[in-house]
């Protein structure tokens, strides 16, 4: 293990550790890495979550301990829309949500226990502004494989040439129709984390879709299919937007890409 990587998960475990009102979860995450009955974690800062996994506490730490997202873009405004793309457990939506009390989040999810997990986890913490889509976003509407990661309810794909522990059928949407299906016709601020399956959804997302998405903050990744970062970076500067690519502390074929449009870049000025 790299020296850096080292400092990064000491530094992380002392985060959780601080961060949550019952240390003990932690702890015992820690140790059996899964359970089979969800764990309840309160987090200082209000929010309540269950998790099933080390995996998912996390993804908790990412997004509402480091402020992940916030970190690689920008903070988030009041009266946004917000489209969550690859919204697992739900970290990220219920945390946008309380960020914009006055916006909206739309939370897209295709793994059915993900999707259980999600809502939970919206009521659990009493935001009102979260809409879900039960499905993956893809080049077109209807049904599709997604792979799951053996004893993972967070990481799971659509993308071609992801490996995976089984496969589950589920319906698909294409980002055109999502954005027809929820009235969208101006995304704030879109986030996507979905294992590879980014490419596919940006790709081949028209320009009227495109068009109406001011920011975008994904997790871009490496060696799941043809694509890698230096295609979405082409991709996305060539369709107007300003790019800035974050790397991962440890791992090399994950990265947090942002863009914005230029156009906004020119209003601010």
């Amino acid at each position: 293990m790299k020296i850096s990587a080292l400092q990064y998960y000491l530094k992380s475990i002392n985060t959780l550790l601080r961060g949550v009102k019952n240390p003990g979860v932690v702890l015992s995450l820690f140790l059996r890495r899964s359970t089979k009955y969800a764990a309840r974690v309160n987090l200082k800062s209000g929010e309540t979550f269950m998790v099933f996994s080390l995996m998912d506490l996390w993804i908790l730490k990412e997004t509402l301990l480091d402020r992940q997202y916030e970190q690689v873009s920008l903070p988030l405004q009041d009266g946004w829309t917000i489209v969550d793309i690859g919204a697992a457990l739900g970290d990220y939506a219920v945390w946008a949500a309380k960020q914009t009390p006055h916006g909206r989040v739309v939370a897209v999810e295709p793994y059915p226990p993900s999707v259980s997990l999600l809502r939970s986890n919206v009521d659990k913490n009493h935001v009102y502004n979260v809409e879900i889509f039960a499905g993956a976003i893809a080049a077109s509407s209807g049904i599709t494989s997604l792979k799951v990661e053996k004893g993972s309810i967070v990481q799971n794909s659509t993308a071609v040439g992801q490996k995976s522990g089984h496969v589950v059928e589920v319906k698909t949407a294409s980002l055109d129709d999502l954005f027809s299906q929820y009235a969208i016709t101006k995304c704030d601020y879109l986030k996507m984390d979905c294992e590879g399956g980014e490419y596919e959804i940006l790709f081949t997302a028209s320009e009227q879709s495109l068009d109406k998405i001011d920011r975008i903050c994904m997790e871009v990744h490496d060696g799941i299919t043809r694509h890698n970062r230096k295609d979405m970076i082409m991709f996305l500067e060539k369709s107007g937007y300003q790019t800035r690519l974050t790397l991962n502390p440890v791992h090399a074929d994950l990265a947090y890409l942002y863009a914005e449009k230029t156009s906004l870049k020119k209003e601010n000025a």
